[in-house]
């Protein structure tokens, strides 16, 4: 997945977290994240604290 990096401020850059993640991850405006970055790498991780339960499509079941 390819996002376009944004200014955010001054100095500052941002990734936007696409929709699907944010509404999968119950992630809101204001929680906060662990960034770990790998500057050899060139790799980012973002953690989002809480415990997050992802619902699954329910299945019928064959009776």
């Amino acid at each position: 997945m390819h996002q376009k990096v944004v200014k955010s401020g001054t100095y500052s850059l941002g990734v936007t977290i696409p929709a699907r993640f944010v509404h999968a991850l119950g992630i809101k405006a204001g929680d906060s994240v662990m960034v770990e970055a790998n500057v050899d790498t060139g790799i980012i991780r973002l953690k989002f604290s809480g415990a997050v339960q992802l619902r699954l499509p329910s299945s019928k079941q064959a009776s």
